[in-house]
């Protein structure tokens, strides 16, 4: 800053470089003409000699987190559930295909599930304690029986008979056979939020995001970039029409949206494309090789007639 020296101006002093300001620790000191000024840090509120720690997560969208949000200073972190991995936007989860790696542990067969996984086993087999190893029962126990009933496992009483046990997050019905999944099971097998009820788990999703046909995984709304407020109304019908339209769409968790190569999400459904040398074909899913012989090598037409796009695609 210049200040008057006698009849003029005397050099500049830099109070933010001198350390000669009173801005707060979380404040930036910004050098003027005059003097200088304090501005709060991204993440924090205030005047700039007092700053405060914003809650990122202490709003109705919950920090923009699908799952669990952690406010940490001047900023907040989204974490997954277990059997979930946070995605590269960083604020939704997708599911962990855990029979990807070893076969989920399981020693016959491993199912993947929205949010966990579960082991079965080959016919004449029954799951284990430790649901991953299978057991080879002798005939004549109660449990070989196949209409033994039991939804999970089937163990046989000391009297006689046998009496049924479900896995982990899951309960046993009022017949005593079926087992109901609950939310503390891979999160319901919802996507997003899971809530108890009598027939089982009822999914929902975070307001930026709208229900798929399946009830489980959830599709980034048309609108996501727009805040909802007070001052923002959207009528009924408006709204209704958006819901048909997402309820109809596919998503790339479910068998990569049919695409034969690359598969992105997008607002309006799945956008399938391409690497180089290959042609979207007219439904929109299937990639077919255009290659000529130049010389004695197979060259894409791509490479020959000088694209430069590592994708090519119908939609753009």
């Amino acid at each position: 800053s210049r200040r008057p020296a006698g009849g003029g101006w005397r050099a500049d002093v830099d109070e933010c470089a001198l350390g000669l300001d009173d801005c707060h620790p979380d404040a930036i000191c910004q050098n003027t003409l005059k003097l200088y000024k304090c501005m709060c840090k991204v993440g924090y509120t205030g005047e700039g000699k007092k700053c405060e720690d914003v809650d990122e997560c202490d709003n109705d969208f919950n920090g923009g987190c699908v799952h669990e949000c952690f406010n940490i200073p001047g900023n907040y972190r989204c974490t997954c559930y277990d059997g979930f991995m946070l995605a590269h936007d960083g604020h939704n989860c997708l599911d962990t295909d855990e029979c990807m790696f070893n076969n989920g542990g399981c020693q016959h067969v491993c199912v993947n599930t929205v949010g966990s996984y579960e082991c079965r086993c080959k016919e004449g087999f029954f799951l284990s304690d430790n649901q991953h190893t299978c057991i080879h029962r002798s005939e004549g126990m109660s449990c070989m029986n196949k209409d033994h009933g039991c939804a999970h496992i089937c163990r046989e009483t000391p009297k006689g008979g046998v009496a049924c046990e479900c896995r982990p997050g899951f309960e046993l019905s009022k017949n005593q056979r079926s087992c109901i999944l609950t939310c503390n099971h891979g999160n319901g097998g919802c996507q997003h939020t899971c809530d108890d009820a009598d027939n089982g788990p009822i999914c929902g999703c975070h307001p930026k995001y709208i229900m798929h046909v399946d009830g489980k995984i959830c599709l980034e709304r048309e609108d996501a970039s727009l805040e909802i407020s007070e001052g923002n109304t959207t009528s009924g019908a408006d709204v209704d029409k958006r819901v048909k339209r997402r309820l109809l769409m596919e998503t790339c968790a479910v068998n990569n949206g049919g695409c034969d190569r690359t598969c992105k999400d997008t607002s309006t459904g799945v956008h399938c494309s391409c690497p180089v040398g290959f042609t979207l074909q007219f439904d929109g899913k299937t990639c077919k090789g255009e290659f000529c012989t130049c010389g004695h090598q197979m060259l894409p037409f791509a490479m020959i007639r000088g694209h430069s796009k590592s994708e090519k695609s119908l939609l753009g």
